[in-house]
């Protein structure tokens, strides 16, 4: 019972450590890029920069906010908590001070904006020499069969290195780059060269065993599931270990959902995902999808979901959320309702598209018009079927024809009355103001004390 009887002053005069802002960084100025950083600021004569940080740098704020002040004449911001993904440049939050660019600093999951934006990348040692003699002692040759190298992003600081040392050794295979600027063979952030520097598109990784240089985590998995290869393989730089990667488990998973798909009749759009012109269209397309299916759509936006805020719309039956590839909640288990990628909607709902896929598409973009994965609608007919899940009988009536976007505009009202209509069936609505309901009462000394120990609880 000590613990519960303890006096209070123990905890008020606690001493916590603080961490030292610069422990893990001996250089900051060479460690983030901040004379580049200026240098990029000065060349295009940017007057309100926004400086996006993870969590895990705030530490470091305040010291890089300082080291760019005193090298370059510019109004700077610091953004704090992103609107979602840390990894996606948050545009709103520029927006909300007039920005004209934003540094991203850590982990990118490179996907386009519609600000200007400076990627100052994570970096970390690699043991070069020790990583390419594991290799050899595992892939011989390319000779015969065509490897192709993808380091992590921690490792762009040293990718002349890579390079050098990967050609030396393999000179017939290809190295996957890292890739800021737009490209039309671009892929997830990536260009795939080979010695010569000729850039080629993702299909040339259909021949090749593919060798990923980092540390195991969501970058590497959506590597693997979306990019067709012979083979894929990881090497943990710190402990030289060669791991054969396969997600069979992950593909039937998602095999499973997109019957889901097909048998919810209520789908919500969940936004995950910054303003741009890419998100507005892929949230048409599939609202247009569901639509010609004759199933009820609904866009959700409630920040960084969880669970909590999900909960709060029982009638929706499965959530398509619009992300980027980084974003790790579409293998969350801990929702009420399945989630799922928006090619598992349209693999679901267009018939166009072929029902089982050993690959998959994690990047929306390339499911819109011009790019390599688009496919159009075709128009649904009215058939009748058995749900693979339930057992049970699935009749799918739809429209004759996609109705235009003013229709669709007009309609828009009449979908928010019928969430309203919803919401008021309920037996708990959540808090209410009730305004002029409420009897006014005095104000009440409350209790004083911390909560190991109030002053009106008895010792």
């Amino acid at each position: 019972m000590a613990n519960f009887t303890i006096d209070g002053k123990i905890c008020i005069e606690r001493e916590l450590g603080v961490v030292p802002t610069n422990r893990e960084f001996e250089d900051l100025i060479s460690h983030f890029d901040v004379l580049k950083t200026c240098k990029w600021i000065s060349d295009n004569n940017y007057s309100k920069v926004c400086l996006q940080f993870p969590d895990e740098l705030l530490n470091v704020s305040a010291v890089i906010f300082e080291e760019i002040k005193n090298k370059c004449d510019v109004d700077l911001y610091i953004l704090g908590d992103t609107s979602y993904a840390s990894c996606c440049v948050d545009a709103v939050a520029a927006m909300h001070v007039q920005g004209d660019a934003v540094i991203h600093y850590g982990r990118s999951c490179f996907t386009k904006s519609n600000i200007p934006v400076f990627t100052v990348l994570p970096k970390k040692k690699l043991n070069l020499e020790a990583s390419m003699k594991t290799l050899q002692n595992n892939f011989g040759s390319d000779e015969i069969d065509k490897l192709c190298l993808f380091y992590d992003a921690e490792f762009e600081h040293c990718k002349d290195e890579i390079e050098k040392a990967w050609y030396q050794q393999y000179p017939n295979s290809y190295i996957a780059y890292i890739a800021l600027e737009e490209n039309r063979n671009r892929f997830l952030g990536r260009l795939v060269r080979d010695l010569n520097g000729e850039v080629y598109n993702s299909d040339v990784l259909k021949n090749c065993t593919c060798i990923y240089i980092g540390l195991s985590g969501q970058t590497l998995f959506i590597y693997t599931i979306s990019i067709e290869a012979k083979q894929w393989f990881s090497l943990n730089p710190e402990t030289l270990e060669i791991v054969s990667k396969t997600e069979t488990a992950w593909f039937k998973r998602r095999r499973y959902l997109i019957e889901k798909c097909k048998d919810a009749n209520v789908i919500g759009i969940l936004i995950c995902k910054l303003a741009g012109d890419q998100t507005k269209d892929i949230i048409n397309r599939l609202k247009d999808l569901c639509k010609v299916n004759g199933k009820k759509s609904y866009i959700i936006s409630v920040g960084k979901p969880n669970v909590a805020k999900l909960a709060n719309f029982p009638e929706i039956d499965i959530y398509v959320m619009v992300a980027c590839p980084e974003n790790d909640l579409y293998n969350n288990r801990d929702f009420y309702k399945p989630i799922v990628y928006p090619f598992e909607l349209k693999v679901a709902l267009n018939s166009n598209r072929q029902s089982y896929f050993t690959n998959h598409v994690t990047d929306y973009d390339e499911l819109l018009p011009g790019n390599k994965h688009y496919c159009d609608i075709n128009e649904a007919k009215e058939t009748t079927d058995v749900s693979l899940i339930t057992n049970k009988i699935r009749e799918t009536k739809v429209h004759s024809s996609i109705e235009s976007s003013l229709e669709l505009a007009e309609k828009q009202s009449m979908a928010l009355e019928t969430i309203g209509q919803n919401l008021q069936e309920r037996s708990w609505k959540g808090l209410e103001q009730k305004l002029g309901e409420t009897e006014v009462k005095k104000a009440e000394e409350g209790r004083k004390g911390i909560p190991l120990q109030y002053n009106n609880e008895p010792e």
